[in-house]
């Protein structure tokens, strides 16, 4: 009864703590243990919280773990690792959400910002469309395709269609490689060419392609090597 009562007067100073003082003076395994007593509502967490912390490298490396992955901790079932992911899926979200209401094609720095965050902690190669307004302003931000941590597999008639389903005149493409470098391949070329001439014989603007890596972004339309690609 006595190491109960003990745990319970632990996790009340960690929320006490929380309410008072947010996250910003939190060490990182604390932050962790304060998100799984809603996940274990009857155990000890501080031993798993510093297990995900050592496994993964830190809070980041936490919340952008496959949910399979996080169920290697001893301790952590799936409803748990739900927990740990839909955390940080719900950041994602508020975020684009947040700035998506404030962002146009013409501020290129935000968006690139904005393409990084769609990319936090993706291992697969994910295609992304955002669709413009007349005035440049962004309207949505919709995945395409998605393959494997090497390639994504885009199909010409997907992507075209995808365009046509939020009658947009103008869009910008985006895709990642997570296993490298922000740099477009020879097979990234080629397949800006082909769609920027399929959307100009239909209407369509593509008014960049936008590379992202690990740690660097590219944007084709911005560079001096394929910015004649773009109108």
């Amino acid at each position: 009864m006595e190491k109960k009562n003990l745990h319970k007067d632990h996790r009340q100073r960690v929320r006490a703590r929380y309410l008072s003082e947010g996250i910003g003076s939190m060490a990182e395994h604390n932050i962790v243990e304060l998100l799984l007593f809603f996940g274990i509502p009857y155990k000890d967490t501080n031993d798993i919280a510093h297990a995900l912390i050592e496994r993964f490298g830190d809070l980041n490396g936490v919340l952008d773990a496959p949910v399979e992955e996080l169920m290697k901790t001893d301790g952590i079932g799936e409803n748990t690792a739900t927990l740990i992911r839909l955390t940080r899926d719900i950041a994602v979200r508020y975020f684009e959400k947040k700035n998506l209401d404030r962002m146009s094609a013409g501020d290129g720095e935000r968006v690139t910002d904005f393409i990084e965050l769609k990319y936090t902690g993706e291992t697969r190669e994910i295609v992304y469309m955002l669709t413009l307004d007349s005035h440049g302003g962004v309207q949505r931000c919709v995945k395409v395709c998605e393959g494997s941590p090497d390639s994504a597999t885009v199909d010409n008639r997907e992507v075209v269609e995808t365009a046509l389903r939020f009658d947009t005149k103008n869009i910008i493409l985006a895709h990642n490689h997570p296993n490298g470098f922000a740099v477009p391949s020879v097979a990234d070329v080629k397949a800006t060419e082909q769609l920027v001439q399929i959307f100009d014989s239909i209407g369509i603007n593509l008014a960049d392609h936008i590379i992202v890596s690990a740690d660097d972004t590219f944007s084709m339309a911005r560079s001096n090597k394929y910015g004649s690609l773009f109108r």
